[in-house]
């Protein structure tokens, strides 16, 4: 029976959920009052111990982004200047400092975090695989958004680099850095097979622009998109392979995904673009769906053969991640509660611009981002 109660004190505590007087009482008249009292202080000490986690990752990251983003951006930038210089090119400004903030806020957030299971950040050629790799797909993008190749042919230069003939800068680019990294990767075949899951999904991407697609196909571009995207990423590493990480690579990339779609609602509508989010009509549902991928990432975590501490350690970081779709499922909730029919949310093209744009320089929207993160990081 005190077994019992100790378990209903832990559920208790770690969800932070208010204990209702009946179970209270339930629990206190079940055994004896000295050992409740000390099971009280042993969660309450668990609990503490993941304030004290908690403030440590977040102190970790907050100063690994003050002092590391500029030094990785800066590094970022004079190695895109000697791929320009090596091809004979020029990338455009905006295409440039996409690649060098993506780069550098994965690294610092995501790559350095799975490395962080084995004790260490990533070591010089894993930065230099995950810099190629950004290169790489913002190239590829490219190909699909600004239609500077034909279907046929991005599938010519995806699966034969070796005998595509290219005739741009972005071309050798992409031949370049999509060579380099499946030459350089340990297992090829998977590797491939994982980018192969990217390009199929990519192309059947061009459904979103399609009026009629339908909410399962747009949830399975959203998932396969953001999941293969993250896969890729775990073979950047030199780290012993560890299988059980694969899903959490995956579900991260969904939660990705889904935030990116929150954060462009109103540059994919002017685009023609459909995805999940610009579908939305009530906040409740697309809640309920952000939460379901949220929580895949956690229950991920959660399986890693590795020790609590370093599972902890990296559910805080990504549960970072994961908070800023909480913020953008905030302005929906606010703007649901301001609809004059607050059952369902506005139409969105009646909106004006900053209805939709979540600005995070707001002291108010970082609050809720740590708030965010602290309620759902602990597993």
């Amino acid at each position: 029976m005190i077994k019992t109660a100790e378990k209903r004190f832990i559920i208790f505590y770690i969800n932070g959920q208010k204990l209702k007087s009946n179970k209270y009482t339930k629990i206190e008249s079940s055994i004896p009052y000295y050992p409740i009292f000390l099971y009280k202080q042993f969660i309450i000490i668990l609990v503490n111990m993941y304030l004290v986690s908690f403030i440590k990752s977040i102190a970790s990251l907050t100063l690994k982004t003050f002092f590391g983003l500029k030094q990785s951006e800066k590094w970022a930038t004079e190695y895109l200047h000697t791929v320009e210089v090596k091809f004979d090119g020029k990338f455009d400004k905006k295409t440039l400092e996409k690649i060098v903030k993506r780069y550098s806020i994965q690294q610092h957030f995501i790559n350095d975090s799975f490395s962080s299971l084995y004790g260490r950040n990533n070591n010089v050629n894993e930065k230099e695989r995950n810099l190629l790799y950004f290169i790489m797909v913002s190239v590829y993008d490219d190909f699909f958004d600004d239609k500077t190749l034909t279907l046929e042919q991005i599938d010519s230069i995806f699966y034969h680099p070796e005998v595509f003939t290219p005739e741009t800068f972005f071309e050798k680019v992409f031949i370049y850095t999509h060579t380099s990294l499946l030459n350089d990767v340990a297992d090829k075949a998977q590797y491939f097979k994982d980018f192969e899951g990217l390009h199929i999904a990519q192309k059947d991407s061009l459904e979103q622009f399609n009026p009629n697609v339908t909410g399962e196909t747009l949830l399975s571009i959203t998932t396969r998109k953001g999941g293969y995207c993250l896969l890729m990423c775990r073979h950047y590493l030199d780290t012993p392979y560890l299988p059980a990480a694969d899903a959490t690579w995956y579900a991260l990339g969904g939660v990705i995904q889904l935030t990116n779609d929150l954060y462009d609602i109103y540059k994919d509508m002017q685009e023609g673009i459909i995805t999940l989010a610009v579908r939305a009509k009530q906040y409740e549902a697309i809640y309920a769906l952000y939460q379901k991928y949220a929580q895949a990432l956690n229950e991920s975590i959660r399986r890693l053969p590795v020790s609590q501490a370093r599972k902890m350690d990296l559910s805080i970081i990504l549960n970072v991640i994961a908070a800023f779709g909480y913020v953008a499922l905030a302005n929906l909730k606010r703007l649901q509660a301001n609809n004059s029919d607050n059952s369902i949310l506005p139409a969105f093209d009646t909106l004006p611009r900053k209805e939709l744009i979540i600005d995070m320089e707001k002291n108010s929207n970082r609050y809720k981002l740590l708030k965010f993160t602290y309620q759902n990081a602990a597993l």
